[in-house]
């Protein structure tokens, strides 16, 4: 069964656990790789400027539907057998881990493009936020 989280910083979330849950609810031998991605806040922007922290705000009921659908579209793509996502929301420091996806799948090449694709879905359609506070000041990221 996919799994989707979006939890708080607080929260006790971490990397090998999602790699567990999706190691016990895979069926059979099929599984040949599982591939992972860690996303985590730099120390510094895309401005080059020293990164004191970043906020993540999010509009939760939106964000677990969109998070849900996309995490069971992806266990729908041929060669793929389990899937994990989790994006954490609060203020983070360089550092902390903010973002996970563990994908499972029948050769290591699909769960490499699949985690690659699960990536930028997230970074791109999930209604989370980026707001970025260096010595400048705070300012949004990636919004057009």
């Amino acid at each position: 069964m996919p799994i989707s989280l979006l939890a708080k910083k607080e929260d006790s979330i971490d990397i090998c656990r999602l790699i567990q849950q999706v190691k016990s609810s895979l069926k059979g031998n099929a599984c040949g790789a599982i591939a992972t991605f860690t996303g985590i806040v730099r120390a510094k922007g895309a401005d080059g400027a020293a990164v004191d922290h970043l906020e993540y705000e999010v509009y939760e009921d939106a964000a677990r539907k969109s998070l849900d659908a996309m995490v069971k579209a992806v266990v729908l793509i041929e060669g793929v057998h389990e899937a994990a996502i989790c994006h954490k929301y609060g203020k983070f420091i360089p550092g902390e881990e903010v973002l996970y996806v563990v994908i499972a799948a029948e050769r290591s090449q699909v769960a490499f493009d699949i985690l690659r694709l699960a990536v930028a879905k997230v970074k791109h359609e999930l209604p989370i936020w980026k707001k970025e506070a260096t010595a400048g000041g705070k300012h949004w990221v990636d919004v057009d």
